[in-house]
């Protein structure tokens, strides 16, 4: 009874780790989160540096792109890319800002 239960286990279990994995994010939702976390920088840095107007652009925006491309992949590259975007210069968010 038990070595059946463990049969069945072994099949099911590759299974599972193949769906697990499989949540990568492809080149659109990469692009798409390297966008989305930049705004989302900068609206925080602009934000503190007493420029709300071209904040809120860029929250509004960022919030756009998360919206459209959720997953689970986009999140794990949302995140490392969050971690690059505070590298921008504030010169570099000004102008994100303005182009939008």
């Amino acid at each position: 009874m038990i070595n059946q239960g463990t049969r069945k286990l072994k099949k099911i279990l590759p299974v599972i780790l193949l769906v697990s994995f499989g949540a990568d994010a492809g080149f659109d939702e990469k692009v798409a989160a390297s966008f989305a976390a930049k705004y989302h920088v900068c609206a925080k840095r602009l934000d503190n540096n007493s420029m709300p107007l071209r904040a809120l652009k860029l929250r509004a925006k960022s919030k756009e792109i998360t919206r459209n491309k959720i997953g689970d992949g986009y999140l794990v590259h949302f995140d490392k890319e969050k971690k690059r975007a505070w590298k921008l210069s504030l010169n570099k968010c000004k102008k994100l800002a303005d182009k939008l």
